[in-house]
């Protein structure tokens, strides 16, 4: 197409297409917009320039240059690139921090200082100069004035010397050590020589490792584990033993003993205070409460003293006696044979005493007693002079007894029996009572039957009934006599109202014969008076003599 040189003035303005290219009324250029507003060209859309794009004021809201030159650049928003350079500097790449106050270079760039407080590995303002947070490496020495400190916190591995006039952190890798003071940190075999000579004193809060030679004096509360200790005194707060100990004198707070092994004390072990919580002598006397035992074992307190014997399972027993074991010769104490049971046992043939006021003591003596513990209330008690009561707290008697008691054996009684009440049942007493009398002064005797075989008194009675039947001299009585008598009778008065006499042997003897009866007799008939009287003498049977002898005293019967 041939250049046409020519032209154009719309005063109202131009446009291609809709929006592809326009100038508005106002002289407002723009390029894929229709209606450009503030600048004279408003672009929508990318834009591409070959050549140099020179301009007073360079605004974008997102921007990709290649190669950006400016003499000066104002950024009020983010930078972002890749890389900077500033100056002839080298290339900065991955950049993430940076400082308020510059660095200052010198010496060609080599050397590098500031006057801000430096903290590296740690997002926090730095109390100190610099605050390095994780591992630094010195290949060289560092050197740092007199008036200040390293505070190191991490591990520190100079491969050169490090010289201070003090040092606080903790390191356990350092090689070399200059310093008068060392206040924290851990050394580890590794970074010390074989051999130190300290000519002062060497202090440190914990010590792990081996003392060999001997210690002339260690002071404070150091932790010290060693296979052998052998010294004159030895004070700690706390002592490990896994080896032994040797000492006149022992003190601690705690002392720590192996599982297996021999803890050996030649004179004394006190614990507590003056040893008054626990004391062992060298004589075998353990004390409990007192530093001075003066038995065997001792427990002693000023109130509320308790020894316990306790078993989880099975029998809680003590023994005492003159065998191992609890073996024949002893005696023991035990709970928990039976469930719920105290068995007081002795092994031996010997007996098991209970005894009261064995001391010298002054004063009234006990009882014995057995006590209900839910009650309080006294079961049984045996005085000390042999009173036992049951249900009776004061017996007033050898046996005092409240309550019902029952016999199933035989009970002799030494001495009298009183009986304050009825005794109800049967009593069975032997068939002959020997040597006893029977007095009854009021009431009626009652017997089925009685057996006299000497005499039988009845002079201050004034009534005796002895009932239907008597017989004397016999055990066979008769419904026909109310008196039979095997051998003689002799009263001043015998008078038979019913029944009459029967006399089968024997002489009857009598001042007067009176009898209603009648009499038999088959033996002799004596009378004083000679007065025979018979009130039913018609029956042939009223009077009966075998032999009658009149006017003779022998008598002969043809």
């Amino acid at each position: 197409m041939a250049n046409i040189r020519k032209s154009f003035n719309f005063r109202t303005g131009l446009q291609v297409d809709n929006d592809n290219f326009v100038v508005n009324a106002n002289g407002l250029v723009g390029i894929g917009t229709s209606v450009p507003q503030n600048y004279l060209l408003n672009v929508h859309g990318d834009s591409r320039v070959t050549g140099l794009v020179t301009t007073g004021t360079l605004h974008a809201g997102e921007g990709t240059v290649t190669v950006l030159n400016a003499t000066d650049a104002n950024v009020s928003g983010a930078l972002t690139v890749s890389s900077l350079r500033v100056g002839s500097s080298n290339l900065v790449t991955n950049l993430i921090g940076y400082g308020y106050t510059a660095w200052i270079t010198n010496d060609g760039g080599v050397g590098l200082h500031t006057l801000s407080r430096v903290g590296i590995g740690t997002t926090v303002t730095p109390t100190e100069q610099l605050k390095v947070f994780g591992d630094v490496a010195i290949t060289t020495s560092l050197t740092v004035g007199s008036a200040t400190t390293i505070a190191s916190y991490g591990i520190n591995a100079p491969s050169g010397i490090v010289t201070a006039s003090s040092f606080v952190g903790v390191g356990s890798e350092l090689t070399n050590l200059d310093a008068s003071n060392v206040g924290l940190g851990t050394l580890s075999n590794s970074r010390l020589p074989q051999n130190i000579s300290v000519s002062g004193v060497v202090t440190a809060t914990s010590f792990v490792g081996s003392l060999t030679g001997t210690a002339t004096s260690l002071t404070g509360t150091p932790d010290i584990t060693v296979g052998v200790v052998s010294a004159t005194n030895i004070t700690a707060s706390n002592i490990n033993a896994t080896g032994i100990i040797t000492a006149s004198k022992l003190v601690a707070d705690s002392i720590e003993v192996p599982n297996t092994g021999i803890t050996t004390v030649s004179q004394l072990l006190h614990v507590g205070t003056g040893g008054t919580a626990f004391a062992a002598l060298s004589s075998g006397r353990i004390g409990v409460g007192t530093a001075e035992p003066t038995s065997e074992i001792q427990v002693k307190k000023a109130s509320g003293s308790l020894v316990e014997v306790v078993s989880d399972s099975g029998q809680a027993r003590i023994s005492v006696g003159q065998s191992v074991g609890a073996g024949n010769s002893s005696a023991v104490l035990r709970f928990g044979n039976s469930a719920g049971v105290l068995d007081i046992v002795n092994n031996d043939v010997g007996d098991v005493k209970t005894i009261i006021h064995g001391g010298t003591g002054a004063g009234s003596t006990g009882n014995f007693k057995w006590v209900y513990g839910q009650t309080n209330s006294e079961r049984m008690t045996l005085t000390w002079d042999g009173k036992l009561g049951v249900n009776q707290s004061s017996p007033e008697n050898t046996l005092h007894v409240v309550g019902t008691s029952t016999v199933t054996g035989n009970a002799w009684i030494g001495g009298n029996l009183n009986v304050s009440g009825n005794i109800v049942g049967n009593i069975t007493l032997d068939p002959i009572l020997t040597n006893t009398n029977l007095n009854n002064t009021s009431g009626i005797t009652s017997l089925s039957q009685l057996n006299v075989t000497n005499d039988v008194d009845f002079g201050s009675a004034s009534l005796v009934g002895l009932g239907n039947t008597v017989a004397i001299g016999t055990d066979s009585g008769s419904t026909d006599y109310g008196l039979v008598v095997n051998n003689g009778i002799r009263a001043s008065e015998i008078e038979v109202n019913v029944g009459g006499i029967n006399a089968n042997s024997g002489v009857v003897t009598a001042f007067n014969f009176v009898a209603s009866g009648g009499f038999r007799s088959s033996g002799g008939l004596s009378t004083s008076t000679q007065n025979i009287q018979i009130e039913h003498y018609s029956s042939p049977d009223r009077i009966v003599f075998t032999v009658v002898g009149i006017g003779s005293t022998t008598l002969q019967l043809f």
